[in-house]
């Protein structure tokens, strides 16, 4: 009896043994979770970038890379994301990058409880899953399974944007007549003027049809884009650029002069101007009525406090004002 034994212990000693030379021969795959960030603000949504990578040492493709992951903020769960992240060829290392959006509608309720916290942790929880080859499958195990756990804060923010100071200044007589070859060229771009800025209650027209086409002026336009954040972040927009449409037509785009920002609140302060030349009887009509329906988007930066990256921010918006 004793003898059997023995030679049980040797025969499971020498399998162990076998095992643990075969499994040092087999080439094991990587899995790397390279980083969680954001990857572009807007008004309806933070984008995160979610950046992994899987090394697959075997001569043979492998058929699926199946990422399963919950994402987290402040510990509660925001979303469940299950997906197959595509085939990875034999022998190499492919880039398995994802866009998670976090959209404000669903972000609103976290905000109500942590009403003063500006910023969040974020985090991505969940396995990265992919199918072993047949000739490299040991004890039956068909697939291997990697962890992660990727940790990261992220602003509350909730934008928005308005115009105000809105205006169009009237040049003055000196530089109508500086660009007017005749003073009757004068008189009329001044009674043009007057229609349009004026409040004088002129029939609706256009620079064409009133003779102007082909004058060298440029009327000064002053207003401001008022971001403001109703979550708990401040904002700090750098490198702003816009365009700006009224009633459907192109009216401006370009760089602010100034960009004033205030824990909450940042007030673009542009100063820009456009040809007379250019006012076809839809904007002559917008202009002369003081209110607008009006698309403005464009692109910034944006810094918050404790966060060292200059954020991405894309911003687009429809309305109606009226100015004074």
């Amino acid at each position: 009896m004793s003898r059997l034994l023995v030679s049980l212990a040797f025969l499971f000693s020498f399998q162990c043994s076998v095992l643990g030379v075969l499994q040092d021969k087999i080439p094991t795959p990587e899995f790397s979770f390279k980083s969680l960030h954001i990857k572009q603000i807007t008004f309806t949504d933070i984008t995160l970038g979610v950046e992994t990578s899987f090394t697959n040492p075997y001569p043979v493709s492998l058929p699926s890379s199946l990422l399963d992951m919950d994402i987290k903020i402040e510990g509660m769960k925001l979303s469940h994301i299950k997906t197959d992240l595509g085939v990875i060829e034999g022998k190499k290392t492919k880039s398995l990058p994802l866009d998670v959006k976090l959209k404000y509608t669903d972000l609103l309720q976290l905000y109500k409880k942590f009403p003063t916290k500006p910023l969040l942790e974020v985090s991505a929880e969940g396995n990265m899953k992919v199918p072993i080859p047949k000739q490299w499958q040991l004890l039956g195990k068909d697939s291997l399974t990697f962890p992660f756990v990727q940790k990261r804060e992220i602003p509350a923010v909730l934008p928005d944007v308005e115009i105000r100071n809105f205006k169009i200044l009237m040049p003055s007589e000196s530089e109508i007549l500086s660009v007017s070859n005749t003073e009757s060229l004068a008189g009329t771009t001044t009674n043009f003027l007057k229609g349009l800025l004026g409040g004088s209650k002129t029939p609706v027209t256009s620079a064409a049809k009133a003779g102007l086409a082909g004058l060298n002026l440029n009327l000064k336009t002053e207003f401001d884009f008022v971001f403001t954040n109703q979550a708990a972040s401040a904002l700090g927009l750098t490198d702003l650029k816009y365009n700006l449409q009224l009633a459907g037509e192109n009216f401006l785009n370009g760089t602010p002069k100034e960009i004033v920002n205030g824990g909450k609140e940042s007030t673009v302060k542009v100063e820009n101007q456009f040809p007379l030349a250019s006012i076809g009887t839809s904007l002559y009509k917008t202009i002369q009525s003081k209110e607008a329906l009006y698309q403005l988007q464009g692109d910034s930066g944006l810094k918050v406090p404790n966060l060292l990256e200059n954020i991405p921010f894309s911003y687009e918006k429809k309305g109606k004002f009226q100015w004074q």
